[in-house]
């Protein structure tokens, strides 16, 4: 999970360090934002793995509990977040999603090279 972390990090930098430089400071901090909702995301996920891994293994309905409890969270979180970058902070839609996506491309990738 700390290299899904550190790649994270890595892309979303890179992804708001382009948008700093060609568009300047307010796309770049809606990046930032996008990124740091998709990192808030992974910790989320890697908080219930560590609750799961203390059930033993013929506890299954409790490990199925906390994915879906997970799911249910991370949704949640990803929509809160969401509204309050948009509507609150009054950042700007796309390059708070491409930050965001930046994020989630970086998880996925991640996945396929495990």
């Amino acid at each position: 999970m700390r290299r899904l972390l550190i790649f994270q990090v890595i892309l979303v930098g890179i992804v708001t360090a382009g948008f700093a430089v060609t568009q300047g400071l307010a796309p770049a901090k809606a990046s930032l934002y996008g990124g740091l909702m998709a990192l808030f995301n992974t910790g989320l996920m890697i908080l219930h793995e560590k609750r799961a891994a203390h059930c033993s293994d013929n506890e299954a309905q409790r490990i199925v509990k906390h994915m879906y409890l997970c799911v249910v969270e991370r949704m949640v979180l990803t929509l809160v977040l969401f509204v309050v970058g948009l509507v609150a902070l009054k950042l700007l839609p796309l390059q708070l999603m491409l930050g965001f996506i930046a994020g989630q491309v970086a998880a996925f990738l991640n996945g396929l090279s495990s």
